[in-house]
């Protein structure tokens, strides 16, 4: 990413606060003009005061003038650092909801693509490195650059000759800062993807806890962890060399502005006491700004790096929503008509799928792991989609239908259950809570027999039950899942193995509370206890990613093909 690409897109967040960042530099180059007057003030002293007499009431006047300087110049720093910090959080907070919004509309696709600790990274610790940009950095900029500016307009005013000495190392400087650039980028670069795949194995170990205690794994992501973080300490270490080694050739350049500054002034130019304080003095602090100048290189680089990164992901294609068309008194008949699909286009995972479901049908799909069941929910919901053939609902294209409007159609429990860091109330709830009443909440509680165990939490339907439900057990939390799909109440209805957590006798209840759901519903069942799906309209069976059978079944038992020996083989 280009300087000038970098500062286009980050100007876009920058754009509705530009009166606060031009404020901001105003009181900024106020308060390092003032500053800046504290040499001439300083050899003025010392030729008026201690050279030319003591005079009480000069003495007083120059007291009296560098309070007002200094006091009036902090004044203007801490309003302009002030401003600056508020502009600055404020871009990280409109980054992070651009960012967070782009997310919830990129395609599923991404996110098996990326690691959930890398996007993390990006939303961390990528976006404070780029608000460095706007406060930090900025402030730094400003502050240096009208110091150097003003302080070299001095030194020539006060001695052109030895002004023009120190012109002649700005070449070595510019070439200096040019070289450490791209090292410094590099190295940024490296560090923020580390960064990435550390925060990744940080959510695998804490999510995964249990498994690692099980299995006795914490050496080993120990030495994975150490790793990584050792090849973050190699990249930062870089950077830092390669800053400091930048700053360590500034130094000895200064040290012969200075030792020049001495020589000459002493011998050629016989300055006075004052004159001499005063250039020195202005020397001085020229060296303060003139380093934070080339050290801004260094967060500026790492900003860019961040940059690349975050600008990344906000430039990532959202998901196809091209789609006009609004399901509206959906009746739910489904055809799939010559569907084939793969991940990529190595592996078809689907292969010439046809398949008729009438309204108000419950279809069961079974077949081996990896037989493509999951993927057919995943087009249909269009997670996914065919790469040929057509899916349609009540006879149109599901292309034609916008996204929402399509998926606010379908109602889904998943075997591997996701539950928030919410409510009761807004688990069931999900997506409606404003819109949907108390009553409706408790009464598909009811249904899934989840009611009576909510009760006995503290605070009920108002209960937190923690990240991903931790405070509920497997098949409390599985019949949360299915009172919020029989809340969402929706005329398709997906269960993928939707009782695989809770006992016999819930399971009974649970069932009995799904089938008087399904009533008026399609319904589309992914089951490999085939007890499950033995009173479904239609048994669906997948080999491979291929239609191999499809009847009830009685007709799939008399058949005597693959259903019937997945069915031996469970009841034998």
């Amino acid at each position: 990413m280009s300087y000038k690409n970098f500062i286009s897109r980050l100007f876009f967040y920058l754009k509705p606060h530009i009166g606060k960042l031009v404020f901001t530099s105003l009181m900024m180059v106020l308060a390092t003009a003032l500053e800046s007057l504290i040499p001439e003030i300083t050899g003025r002293i010392v030729d008026d005061l201690f050279v030319g007499g003591r005079n009480k009431q000069t003495a007083l006047l120059y007291a009296g003038t560098l309070l007002a300087i200094i006091a009036l110049s902090s004044v203007f720093a801490l309003t302009s650092t002030a401003t600056s910090s508020w502009v600055s959080n404020k871009v990280i907070m409109d980054l992070r909801s651009s960012m967070f919004a782009k997310l919830l509309k990129l395609p599923k696709s991404y996110f098996d693509q990326h690691p959930t600790g890398k996007t993390l990274s990006k939303l961390t610790y990528d976006v404070e490195q780029i608000a460095s940009a706007t406060s930090t950095i900025w402030l730094n900029f400003v502050k240096s650059f009208v110091f150097v500016v003003i302080l070299i307009g001095y030194l020539f005013y006060k001695s052109w000759e030895l002004g023009l000495s120190l012109i002649v190392f700005l070449p070595l400087v510019f070439l200096a800062v040019k070289l450490s650039s791209m090292r410094m980028r590099n190295s940024s670069k490296k560090v923020q993807q580390s960064m990435g795949n550390m925060t990744h194995l940080l959510d695998e170990n804490i999510s995964g806890s249990t498994l690692v205690k099980i299995y006795n794994a914490q050496q080993q992501e120990s030495t994975k962890f150490s790793n990584l973080i050792n090849n973050i300490r190699q990249q930062r270490f870089k950077v830092d060399m390669t800053s400091a080694l930048n700053m360590t050739f500034i130094n000895v350049l200064i040290g012969l502005s200075l030792g020049t500054v001495v020589y000459f002034s002493a011998t050629y130019l016989q300055m006075s006491a004052g004159e001499f304080l005063s250039y020195f003095t202005a020397m001085g602090m020229l060296v303060k700004p003139s380093k934070n100048l080339i050290n801004i290189n260094k967060p500026l680089q790492i900003a860019m790096a961040a940059g690349e990164s975050v600008f990344g992901l906000m430039d990532e294609k959202t998901e196809k929503n091209e789609g006009k068309k609004h399901l509206k008194n959906t009746k739910g008949a489904i055809q799939f008509k010559d569907v084939y699909f793969g991940y990529n286009d190595k592996n078809t995972v689907l292969n010439n799928i046809n398949l008729d479901i009438k309204a108000g049908d419950n279809i069961a799909i079974v077949g081996s792991t990896g037989s493509g069941k999951t993927t057919i929910i995943q087009l249909l919901a269009k997670f996914y989609s065919p790469s040929s053939g057509s899916i349609t609902i009540d006879g149109i294209d599901i292309n034609q239908f916008e996204l929402s409007s399509l998926r606010s159609q379908i109602a889904f429990v998943d075997q591997n259950i996701r539950l928030f860091n919410d409510s009761v109330k807004g688990n069931i709830a999900l997506g409606q809570l404003d819109g949907m009443s108390d009553e409706k909440i408790e009464n598909a509680a009811k249904v899934a027999n989840a009611y009576n165990f909510v009760q006995s939490l503290s605070g009920q339907f108002n209960a937190e039950i923690g990240e991903d439900g931790v405070k509920l057990s497997g098949g409390q939390r599985q019949r949360l899942a299915i009172a919020r799909a029989i809340a969402k109440d929706s005329p398709i209805l997906i269960l993928d193995e939707a009782t695989s957590a809770l006992d016999s006798a819930t399971e009974k209840q649970v069932q009995d509370a799904i089938n008087e759901m399904q009533k008026g519903r399609t319904t589309i069942i992914i089951a490999h206890r085939l007890s499950t799906v033995q009173k479904a309209d239609k048994i669906v069976v997948l080999r491979q990613g291929q239609i191999i059978e499809q009847g009830s079944h009685q007709d799939l038992i008399d058949a005597d093909g693959e259903y019937a020996s997945l069915y031996k083989y469970q009841f034998n």
